[in-house]
């Protein structure tokens, strides 16, 4: 589970501070540096910076114990930091489940007596999310900086300070236009569910308020629509957030947008993230969102540092490891003045031959305007009750008892249903035992007069022979033995050669490579 750093208590004070770094260092840093008061700070200055081991020793202690927890404690700052999940010390990847509602079966005391011990298996989806960001920040203090630190009371404090803001500045902006980013990303994929409003004036904006109103009221029951996995769920209003751009915002009044999620003022205000922009996103004005949508995890935070002899001065590097990433379980709608429209939706492969009990995968490819949703909906059919399934991701699957010669998958847009495309499965008889042959290396080149060994790997459907029968065209002067070793002779001009391996099992089912064969 991931763990929120909680806030710190410690002062600001510089002489706390040293007396902090004091009480954690070594017996020998304690004999040689005094016990701070306001009185004596150049004094306890002097005997830190006459010994190098006791500089080396307090500035670790300063930037790693002192730095390191005012940088962890901000790190939830930045404008969209409530969606941070917290850190992840374990592991690099999050694994996300989502398990659908469960379906409702007629009542059928008959036909309970053949299905009572049936299994149900459970919709059961999963997704990972990995991390994706290792980067660090790094800073310079020089023996002249460590020196005036002390020479002022505020001299500690405007040390870490320097330290702070040169490190967490940095930190904190990127981790900002990275989650804007994911906004930007996930609408340009058809992540997010887009919805139309004007463009935005003092004189619309309640009509746009009362849009969203209504899109937030029809987030509290449950649907598909507006998730792109397209699974059954909900998002109660306080659950929702709001995430909208300043110049929108200068339109609106905030108590009429609180009205509109039922809230008072001060309650709309925790449930609402104001950003500068949403970046390349042309027409967006706000998003509303699951507050579990967003999934950003801190991986590793740390610092390291080391010294520079000749140049008398100390780098200090913050690593940073982060996971970025958005749920595709949880709603997310995009207002945005562009207009959206599905064009066309098209089916890979349009026709194909498919044996019982065989497996095809199909893709659709939905185009059109504005921040149209990819996703479809899969759908089999066929003249004589269909037996054969096909899932979420288009996976047709069909049984060896399927009773239809010929069955039509079709893609229907779960964004404009009107938008459709079809393709064609014609059942042969029998299930091949052979499902594919791969050749290995798929392209290479060879030159006149050497060997080049090849090699085939045969995916069975059912229990057969893995043995491949070799072949080769393209010159008479090139040669494949049983084993697949390619021998090429004395070619006079450059050919491109085909090798071919057809399983032993079905050798209408083969693999080919491609040979550039340099004279």
């Amino acid at each position: 589970m991931p763990r929120v750093p909680k806030p710190s208590n410690l002062t600001h004070n510089g002489v706390d501070i040293l007396n902090a770094i004091r009480n954690g260092s070594s017996a020998t840093y304690q004999d040689r540096v005094p016990i701070a008061t306001q009185e004596n700070i150049r004094e306890v200055g002097n005997a830190i910076m006459q010994y190098q081991p006791t500089q080396n020793e307090f500035l670790n202690q300063l930037v790693n114990r002192i730095a390191r927890v005012l940088i962890t404690n901000k790190s939830y700052e930045n404008p969209l930091r409530r969606f941070k999940k917290g850190l992840m010390e374990n592991g690099e990847a999050i694994e996300e489940v989502f398990v659908n509602i469960a379906r409702a079966h007629e009542f059928d005391p008959i036909l309970s007596e053949k299905t009572v011990f049936k299994r149900e298996i459970p919709d059961v989806s999963a997704v990972f999310h990995k991390m994706n960001y290792q980067n660090f920040y790094k800073t310079t203090i020089s023996n002249e900086q460590l020196r005036q630190a002390f020479l002022s009371y505020d001299g500690i404090d405007d040390l870490i300070a320097r330290i702070v803001d040169s490190l967490y500045s940095g930190s904190e902006f990127d981790e900002f236009i990275i989650m804007k980013q994911l906004i930007v990303d996930a609408a340009n994929a058809g992540k997010m569910y887009p919805v139309q409003v004007p463009e935005p004036t003092a004189e619309n904006a309640k009509t746009i308020v009362s849009k969203i109103k209504a899109v937030s009221n029809q987030l509290e029951f449950m649907s598909n629509t507006y998730n792109p996995m397209g699974v059954m769920t909900y998002t109660k209003k306080p659950n929702q957030i709001l995430i909208i751009d300043a110049a929108f915002d200068a339109l609106i009044d905030v108590e009429v947008l609180a009205s509109a999620f039922n809230m008072s003022k001060a309650e709309f205000m925790g449930q609402r993230v104001l950003i500068d922009n949403f970046g390349t996103l042309t027409g967006c004005v706000a998003c509303l969102v699951d507050e579990e949508w967003f999934m950003v995890f801190d991986n590793l935070i740390t610092f390291t540092e080391n010294y520079n002899g000749e140049g008398l001065y100390w780098n200090y590097f913050y690593h940073v490891w982060k996971t970025f990433s958005t749920s595709p379980f949880n709603n997310a709608i995009l207002f945005t003045t562009t207009a959206e429209s599905v064009a066309n939706v098209t089916i890979t492969p349009k026709n194909v031959n498919v044996p019982l009990g065989g497996v095809q995968q199909f893709t659709a490819a939905v185009t059109g305007a504005g921040y149209i949703p990819k996703e479809v909906n899969w759908s089999v059919s066929g003249v004589q009750p269909t037996k054969a399934q096909i899932d979420w991701t288009g996976k047709l699957l069909v049984p060896p008892d399927e009773l239809n010669n010929t069955l039509t998958v079709t893609a229907r847009s779960k964004y404009d249903p009107t938008k459709t495309d079809t393709a064609i499965v014609t059942i042969s008889d029998s299930l091949s035992p052979v499902r594919e042959v791969n050749v290995s290396p798929k392209t290479s080149t060879m030159t006149k007069n050497t060997t080049k060994q090849m090699t085939a790997e045969v995916i069975l459907n059912t229990a057969a022979p893995l043995g491949v029968v070799w072949s080769i065209t393209g010159s008479p002067l090139a040669e494949i033995s049983a084993s697949g070793l390619v021998t090429l002779g004395d070619i006079a001009n450059d050919v491109t050669l085909t090798v071919t391996a057809a399983a032993v099992a079905d050798t209408s089912v083969y693999g080919t490579a491609t040979i550039n064969a340099k004279a």
